[in-house]
């Protein structure tokens, strides 16, 4: 962390010296530096929504970012809650479409936002600078298949136990309310209660304000499989 931070341009600090920006060059880091500039979204707020014009890409420095799909004229379904180090936005702008996607803070959030035209600016004169958001689009698509993946093959209880793990902060804690965390998880009402109770029962997992908190990693591993 200390090696990483010390390479880290200083107005990124307050993102995670990991996930995608960390691990590309440092020119094209102080690029996106030069052209990006923070900003507080309170919890509620709304980045942009699905069938929005691309005008920006986002890096979660604080907070947590809910991606949501809309599944019916008037419903939407969390997909993924994003933690700090997370970055979006790039896809609509590789495609030359609108976003497919909504995201939305699930806390007060604050976000460092790259205008698009300014990306498009340097790309124009880097070139070089492409594989770098192919590299970040690669990451999000990967992510997403995982997901799908997971919802088609896996039986309630196991996928439930892998999304709580990929959600999870370094100290165990997922923030997230009972609700959120079946819908997140793609799981009947009833079938999440079953889930829930057998995991804390199991001593995996206990609930705590505002969230849960894994007690027993392996033991939330092994209901994984």
């Amino acid at each position: 962390m200390a090696q990483s931070e010390k390479k880290y341009p200083d107005a990124l600090r307050s993102l995670p010296a990991t996930g995608w920006l960390a691990e590309q060059p440092m020119a094209f880091q102080a690029r996106m530096v030069s052209v990006g500039r923070w900003m507080t979204v309170p919890r509620g707020g709304v980045l942009y929504t699905v069938g929005d014009v691309p005008d920006a890409i986002y890096g979660l420095g604080q907070g947590m970012l809910d991606m949501s799909i809309p599944i019916g004229s008037d419903e939407e379904v969390i997909i993924y809650r994003a933690l700090p180090g997370f970055w979006i936005g790039e896809s609509a702008l590789l495609a030359g479409t609108t976003r497919s996607i909504t995201v939305s803070a699930a806390a007060e959030c604050r976000v460092f936002r790259i205008p698009i035209g300014a990306v498009r600016r340097a790309l124009a004169a880097h070139p070089e600078d492409w594989v770098c958001f192919f590299r970040l689009n690669h990451a999000n698509a990967s992510l997403a298949v995982r997901i799908l993946a997971e919802v088609l093959s896996l039986p309630p209880r196991a996928r439930f136990a892998r999304m709580l793990l990929r959600q999870a902060g370094p100290d165990g804690s997922v923030r997230a309310t009972q609700e959120e965390l079946g819908r997140m998880a793609g799981m009947s009402r009833s079938a999440f209660r079953r889930a829930f109770t057998a995991l804390i029962e199991a001593g995996a997992l206990r609930t705590e304000y505002g969230g849960v908190r894994i007690v027993d990693r392996a033991a939330l591993e092994r209901a994984t499989e």
